[in-house]
């Protein structure tokens, strides 16, 4: 199957999403890997251990955020 992604692109993009999870920008981490999850599902599959990483941090911000949101005090 062809594909935009190629290996040093995807190690790119996960370089970049570690340091934007460490800085806690999850907003920007999760507008980048987000399609990038869609595009390794299509070219390695949901199974592939790489893709199955960014399916966990994409977990792991979904449950952030959501604590967040419910944390924050009603105005």
């Amino acid at each position: 199957m062809d594909s935009d992604a190629s290996d040093e692109a995807i190690g790119l993009c996960r370089a970049i999403r570690f340091l934007e999870l460490s800085e806690g920008r999850l907003v920007e981490a999760r507008r980048m890997l987000e399609p990038l999850h869609d595009e390794m599902c299509v070219v390695y599959g949901p199974e592939d251990e790489d893709t199955a990483e960014i399916a966990e941090a994409l977990a792991r911000i979904r449950l952030t955020q959501d604590s967040t949101h419910r944390e924050a005090p009603e105005t």
